[in-house]
């Protein structure tokens, strides 16, 4: 949730965790995020890839990757955009702030999207 565990809370939702997840996370930490970087030109070379661009409508329409798809981040979870992108597919990862684009791969890989990567 965009305000945190105290929202989660508020919601509802339990905050007790589970071992499986904790050791899900501590896996994702471990990735080289570095080596999950990829040009555009690279990333075109790649079979079934899609570009997936979390900035803000604005700066989508301001100029994009031809072809990205845009997902608000706000809308992230939501039912459509998870049923749009395909797990067989490269996903790259568009955002402007490099860590907002970690997150963002280190959750797709959460999910089981196994083919992430980064736009440089």
């Amino acid at each position: 949730m965009r305000d945190g565990i105290k929202a989660w809370k508020k919601a509802g939702y339990s905050t007790k965790g589970r071992l499986e997840l904790l050791n899900d996370l501590i896996d994702v930490n471990k990735i080289d995020f570095g080596a999950l970087l990829i040009t555009e030109k690279d990333a075109k070379k790649l079979k079934n890839c899609t570009f997936v661009d979390f900035r803000d409508e604005a700066k989508f329409k301001k100029g994009h990757v031809k072809g990205a798809n845009h997902v608000d981040y706000s809308d992230m979870f939501s039912k459509p955009m998870m049923e749009e992108l395909n797990k067989s597919n490269s996903l790259i990862v568009i955002h402007d702030v490099p860590a907002v684009a970690g997150v963002i791969a280190a959750t797709l890989k959460l999910m089981d999207y196994p083919n992430i990567y980064i736009l440089k």
